[in-house]
């Protein structure tokens, strides 16, 4: 008797059971953190193909230009703004770093001239009476095409004659 009852029953009729190993699926809750990371990677990308180019001018002065809010425009159309204004290390001069639309960057060459326009009174007339209201902002002017530049002088005077 004892015998028998360490015997496994034997079950007539019931098929052997089966067992299977889940397969292992990824979680719908993974979907989030990679849906974030394509969008961050998206606007990274989106960021650094619409950057314009960054370029450097120098003036004698500051009078009238604040970083930050000082634009800089070719014939009324805003093409960047003054990023940051220092000073040079002889202290001379004024730095004015300034970033400029992507599509700016066809008209900077040796030839592109830089000026601030703000309301001028002289002998022969007024000028920049827009900039009472508005504020002092620089105006650019393409020049002929010549080699590529980043680095520029300012004009203290507004030209003349302008392309």
């Amino acid at each position: 008797m004892s015998n028998s009852s360490k015997e496994k029953p034997e079950s007539k009729g019931f098929p052997e059971p089966e067992f299977r190993q889940k397969k292992r699926r990824i979680s719908i809750v993974w979907l989030v953190p990679l849906v974030a990371l394509a969008i961050g990677g998206w606007l990274v990308y989106k960021a650094f193909s619409e950057k314009g180019p960054v370029i450097t001018i120098s003036f004698a002065t500051a009078e009238g230009l604040e970083a930050g809010k000082t634009k800089i425009k070719y014939k009324d159309v805003e093409l960047g703004q003054v990023v940051s204004i220092e000073l040079d290390d002889q202290l001379s001069q004024v730095i004015l770093k300034a970033e400029l639309v992507k599509k700016a960057e066809k008209f900077l060459s040796q030839n592109t001239r830089f000026w601030v326009v703000r309301a001028r009174v002289a002998a022969g007339g007024v000028s920049g009476l827009g900039t009472l209201f508005s504020g002092a902002f620089i105006g650019l002017d393409p020049g002929s095409p010549g080699p590529p530049a980043t680095h520029f002088k300012g004009l203290e005077i507004p030209p003349v004659v302008t392309t």
